[in-house]
């Protein structure tokens, strides 16, 4: 007999994305059912850099500790030519957003976590070994069906469908949307060690035209190995344990070291034309593909987690209407498709075509040392675009430098003396802040006002150098921003009152009246009216 199912959202795939969302929708109290058609979480490395970005939101998710014990943080890239000179130096000091910019982690310990952070919620549902094959997306609903290993058909009727499953997505072909871009031309050879002899714990890239190669490190002494297959290598043929143990003999210690995985993959550069209908959403690769160069695959994936997260929350709990999902691929969509492009500017420095590109592009970069800001640009990694929307669920008519941006995350000093990252305080809905010297000050003003906010939970960052107001009112939280981090945020404004997403973006902003900026925040949010038919369950 067929089995039914009723949910908020169905999550179609329990990759990295979809058991993210399932994790922050399962916080947001929602009726969540997770389809996977594979029997578990992946066993087999994939993945293997998680950023600063994508360890925030494991921290908003509360699972930041249990994946922080998987990760080798804080590492950086070495880059040589084929003769062995180091031409730069990518290595990031900074923690903006509170954590290291660059850690190394593998995808079978993250989606475990993951997992069971998913199971801490009555309210999801996992499926494993379910494969979907039919979607059916009306008026009022979407129904799914999929079916069991043992052939039993399981029926989900789904306020919402995100499909989270991967490059061959079926949501995508569902929905009719098709991948734009380009493919690679080139084969890389990625080989997976058990252990290492390699003691630079820095990636290591040797841009070499006769044979790209790059190592990255890992978590508990494993190491990555990718290798730019030559025309003519058969694919089978490399996977083969000769051909690999010649590789690894010729470039660097690990030649006898054992071997988990070895696999041929072709990268490409591409994004869905369309990442949604009404209903049914793409996220992660089944919205977008990016070559591995930057390191920003899976993170891209999970920043589509979070924005689209907190909108489906949002809207079936009826606090806003489904038009605020409308803004999740206007926001997401620009900002993957530079992250992939950033990919696709570091593939050619990785894999120069020919000498003459390898000596310009090398020698060009050992010249930045005579000019000490081009090299911090490199060497910091400020190339990475900046999570920065353009339009979307944003005032911007206000503070325009801020809004669109995402707030940085300082080590505060809360009023009881604890020094805590200030994401342990803000929760999961949006916010007023302010930061400066008057903070407390103008939200006691603030408070005054409707912002559109059913609780506006105002919270007051002082610059490191002040105490707060002992006259303030006791119902404005005050947190001290310890380092300064705040500061180079503002850039020198005054007191700045800020509305915050549940994302930690920036959605309005002002330095002047108070007055103007509540009346636009109200409309910002009266502006996502219910639209008739795209209720909730």
């Amino acid at each position: 007999m067929d089995r039914e199912l009723e949910c908020d959202v169905a999550i179609i795939g329990a990759g990295p994305t979809g058991l993210t969302l399932a994790n922050i929708l399962g916080r947001a109290g929602l009726r969540v059912v997770v389809l996977e058609r594979n029997e578990s979480t992946v066993r087999s490395p994939r993945a293997v850099s998680i950023d600063d970005e994508s360890l925030r939101t494991m921290q908003a998710i509360g699972l930041v500790e249990e994946v922080m014990r998987d990760v080798a943080a804080d590492y950086g890239s070495h880059y040589f030519t084929a003769g062995g000179r180091c031409f730069l130096r990518v290595e990031p000091t900074t923690r903006e957003y509170g954590f290291p910019r660059r850690n190394a982690f593998t995808q079978p310990r993250l989606e475990a976590t993951l997992l069971m952070g998913a199971k801490r919620f009555t309210n999801v549902t996992l499926l494993f070994s379910h494969t979907v094959e039919e979607i059916d997306e009306s008026a009022d609903a979407v129904a799914v069906r999929a079916r069991s290993e043992n052939g039993e058909d399981v029926w989900v009727r789904a306020a919402y469908v995100v499909g989270c499953d991967g490059a061959k997505s079926f949501c995508r072909k569902r929905i009719g949307a098709e991948l734009i871009g380009s493919t690679y031309r080139q084969r890389w050879l990625i080989v997976d060690l058990e252990s290492t002899k390699e003691r630079l714990r820095q990636t290591r890239v040797v841009c070499d035209p006769e044979r790209p190669l790059i190592t990255l490190p890992g978590p508990r002494g494993i190491r990555r190995y990718e290798f730019m297959l030559r025309d003519g290598e058969d694919d089978a043929e490399a996977t083969q344990p000769e051909f690999v143990h010649r590789l690894l003999t010729a470039h660097g210690p690990d030649k006898d070291s054992p071997v988990v995985r070895a696999q041929v993959y072709v990268f490409h550069a591409r994004s869905a034309d369309t990442w949604n209908t009404d209903r049914i959403f793409l996220a992660g690769d089944a919205a977008h593909l990016s070559p591995p160069f930057a390191g920003q695959g899976l993170n891209s994936g999970l920043r589509d987690a979070y924005n689209l997260g907190w909108k489906l929350a949002a809207v079936v709990r009826g606090d806003l209407g489904p038009r605020l999902l409308l803004t999740y691929s206007e926001e997401r969509k620009p900002h993957a498709l530079a992250l992939i492009q950033l990919a696709v500017n570091m593939g050619r420095i990785f894999a120069p075509r020919s000498r003459l590109q390898a000596f310009l592009i090398q020698n060009g970069f050992l010249m930045t040392r005579f000019a000490p800001r081009v090299h911090a640009y490199f060497a910091q990694m400020k190339y990475k675009p900046k999570p920065f929307y353009e339009s979307g669920f944003f005032d911007l008519s206000g503070q325009g430098r801020l809004v669109g941006r995402m707030l940085p995350q300082p080590l505060v000093e809360t009023g009881d003396g604890r020094k805590i990252l200030l994401d342990e305080r803000l929760g999961d809905s949006c916010r007023l802040i302010a930061y400066g010297p008057d903070a407390q000050k103008r939200l006691q003003e603030a408070c005054q006002l409707d912002f559109g906010l059913e609780d506006p939970r105002p919270l007051a960052i002082l610059p490191s150098i002040y105490n707060p107001d002992p006259g303030a009112s006791p119902e404005i939280e005050v947190a001290r921003d310890v380092n300064g981090t705040m500061s180079s945020f503002v850039e020198g404004e005054d007191t700045v009152v800020m509305m915050l997403r549940p994302d930690r973006y920036v959605a309005a902003a002002t330095c002047g009246s108070l007055v103007e900026m509540a009346d636009r925040t109200r409309r910002m949010f009266r502006s996502m009216v219910r639209n008739a038919g795209l209720d909730p369950l």
